[in-house]
């Protein structure tokens, strides 16, 4: 399949104390995406989704739809586009440094999407030198940005030779595995228990490489769409694994330490 080129998703500035660095945004991550769409079985066309007014059931126009903010049960406010757009050009379109943290500091469990900052316009010096100076610092800025009609914290680091921002969840959307019921009581663990799982966790460990691991599922569904283009009936295995909780802990461990000894 043909694929598109990148193209800059939002236009604006780093503000890293009064230096002001000219940028664009890329997305980062490119997701693998099924392809699979919801068809009409009589005629195998594409199904399309429409916008319709559920009070006069009249389609509305996509260039008519505005936005709306409930304030009580059943009213909105409504806001244009224009408006939220006049948010985000009030905001400055900038990045806004606030403070440089150990990159240890941030926890995996704030982070939420990707994007590749690089130098617009006139931007090319101070990009460099923001990036070489968080390279030698070993150091993270934080900061915040007005973007997709919301603003986010975010996390600029080096990466690649180039600045990776990374928006960050704030602390009131993360939800605590305090509240979770099943984990209020904790069974208790015995000592040759936990030092068996630490045996195994040492015989599994190895350096880790992402481009070890392929998308299996991907992969099967092109093999499958290629057998029926060719006119081909592809048999998939049908795979139901068989979830079992484990009775015994300690034979599990030990035969798993075994299995992993002999590889």
């Amino acid at each position: 399949m043909e694929t598109l080129p990148p193209r800059a998703i939002w236009k604006g500035a780093i503000s890293f104390g009064l230096v002001s660095i000219p940028v664009k945004t890329y997305g980062a991550i490119s997701e693998h995406k099924t392809g699979l769409r919801l068809m009409c079985p009589r005629d195998k066309s594409p199904l399309t989704f429409k916008r319709v007014c559920p009070k006069d059931g009249k389609e509305v126009p996509w260039q008519d739809v505005v936005r709306g903010f409930e304030v009580q049960k059943g009213k909105y406010v409504t806001i244009t586009q224009k408006e939220l757009e006049r948010l985000e050009i009030r905001s400055g379109r900038l990045v806004e440094i606030f403070q440089f943290v150990d990159a240890d500091k941030l926890d995996p469990i704030y982070f939420d999407s990707s994007y590749y900052l690089v130098p617009d316009e006139n931007g090319e010096k101070p990009y460099f030198l923001m990036l070489e100076a968080l390279e030698q610092e070993g150091k993270v800025a934080v900061g915040r940005v007005v973007m997709h009609e919301k603003e986010h914290l975010v996390a600029l680091r080096p990466y690649e030779g180039a600045i990776l921002m990374e928006t960050l969840h704030y602390a009131d959307e993360i939800r605590s595995p305090k509240d979770l019921p099943e984990l209020k009581k904790a069974p208790e663990v015995e000592k040759e228990e936990l030092e068996l799982a630490g045996q195994l966790i040492k015989i599994m460990k190895k350096p880790f490489a992402f481009k070890e691991y392929r998308d299996t599922y991907q992969e099967s569904l092109m093999k499958l769409v290629e057998a029926k283009m060719k006119g081909q009936e592809e048999v998939v295995e049908l795979r139901v694994p068989e979830i079992r909780p484990t009775k015994n802990l300690m034979e599990a461990l030990r035969a798993s330490i075994k299995t992993h000894e002999r590889r």
